[in-house]
């Protein structure tokens, strides 16, 4: 793998940037958002199209607070020099839980968005990054224990397959708006799938939402555990344990080298290459001997998902593979996760490098999506959500922090 090169002008250039102006993506409370909350672009007025009929992110801002986009923001709080960013976060969801355990996963100050989709399974997990850097110092309340709990309880109700897998309500709800793995097989002359009359995306069991749920469960054993909660933290325990072990039995796929969505109607797996199939590895917890087939023979090959920009979204060897601004099969509303580079993979990787052994390998690729990023910022005077993996010109969403927040802490492993 040729070594990356980067102008220490340019990583100061790019972290400058990023400490200007993230902190502009921190909104104070107003009306629903009881607390500190966070919108992916920077630099806007939050929930500025709550009376529109159409939300502003059409065209490529986004004023709302999402799931994700917010935990993993508040996951960079420390190189921020922000305090109890994430408990904000979770507690805004947590506040606009209803009975059932459901949160929507998109809201604004006056309105939540995206219909019935559900909040991602981050909470935990970004909750237990923050209290664990500040060494617990104020236990968690019961009561936000007794709500994740019964947050957590509505996926085994609603998104919970009888295999014990999970699904996506739909492909937007797992944030990855035009997931080639979710809308597969796919008739690209009509955007349709024959066989339902539309998406199978709502079935198909997912690598990403069950690899999230791992980790979630996780997360919230360690916080049931500092919370003396023993008796929740061991049924947590097992249920993470026993879902690693279902994704190693039915979501494997030797011929590949990574994991695969499942048709559970069929039995069959979707063969595709899509960085949600190497989740279990980037989030630590796959089997070591698969996690350094799926390193050496899927990450770090030049064939399939390491390009001249970074780790891409789809791998190149796939034939729908494209560098369109908005995709180019399935649906196409927003922006493309069917090739294109994203901070957020890449940062998952460095992380599941580095847990594997991997460090060289895991600067590599900082260096490269922290050269795109830099080289992006010196021609357009910002930050993208996504840019060509192989070119590094941005393509979709300027002004766009979110996730790229943590370029923060590859900048961090390159430097130290």
């Amino acid at each position: 793998m040729l070594a990356t090169t980067v102008k220490s002008t340019d990583l100061k250039k790019l972290k400058s940037f990023i400490l200007e102006k993230a902190p502009t993506c921190l909104h104070k409370a107003e009306g629903i958002l009881k607390y500190r909350f966070v919108t992916p672009t920077y630099g806007i007025v939050a929930g500025a199209d709550d009376n529109a009929d159409i939300s502003a992110r059409t065209a490529g801002h986004y004023l709302q607070m999402y799931d994700w986009d917010s935990c993993l923001f508040s996951q960079a709080e420390n190189h921020l020099g922000l305090t109890n960013l994430a408990k904000d976060v979770v507690l805004n969801f947590l506040t606009l839980k209803q009975a059932d355990g459901y949160i929507p996963r998109t809201v604004s100050p006056h309105k939540t968005w995206d219909g019935a989709d559900l909040c991602k399974p981050l909470l935990c997990q970004s909750l237990l990054k923050e209290n664990l850097s500040s060494g617990f110092k104020t236990p968690i309340a019961p009561e936000i224990i007794q709500d994740l709990d019964c947050y957590l309880s509505y996926f085994d109700r609603h998104r919970r397959h009888s295999s014990g897998l999970y699904h996506w309500r739909n492909m937007l709800e797992s944030g990855i708006d035009d997931n080639l793995a979710l809308i597969y097989p796919l008739d690209a002359s009509n955007d349709e799938n024959g066989d339902f009359n539309g998406y199978p995306d709502g079935k198909l069991i997912a690598v990403d939402i069950c690899s999230w749920l791992v980790a979630e469960f996780t997360a919230f054993s360690d916080l049931a555990s500092k919370s003396d909660n023993l008796e929740l933290a061991k049924k947590y325990t097992q249920k993470a344990q026993a879902l690693s072990e279902l994704i190693e039995n039915m979501l494997w796929n030797e011929t590949l080298s990574l994991y695969c969505n499942l048709d559970p109607e069929s039995s069959k797996q979707v063969q595709m290459r899509a960085f949600t199939g190497l989740m279990p590895v980037f989030l630590g917890f796959a089997k070591p001997e698969r996690a350094h087939k799926v390193i050496e023979q899927c990450v770090l090959n030049t064939n399939h998902f390491l390009r001249p920009a970074g780790l891409a979204s789809v791998a190149a060897s796939e034939y729908l593979y494209n560098q369109a601004k908005r995709g180019l099969y399935g649906r196409a509303e927003v922006s493309n996760w069917q090739g294109p580079v994203w901070v957020i993979p890449n940062v998952l990787a460095v992380r599941g490098l580095l847990k594997y052994g991997y460090k060289k390998e895991a600067e590599e690729i900082a260096l490269r999506i922290l050269n795109t990023l830099a080289k992006g910022l010196d021609s357009h005077g910002t930050m993208y959500e996504n840019y060509n993996a192989e070119t590094s010109a941005p393509l979709w969403a300027p002004n766009f922090m979110s996730w790229n927040v943590l370029s923060l802490e590859l900048l961090e492993l390159v430097e130290s």
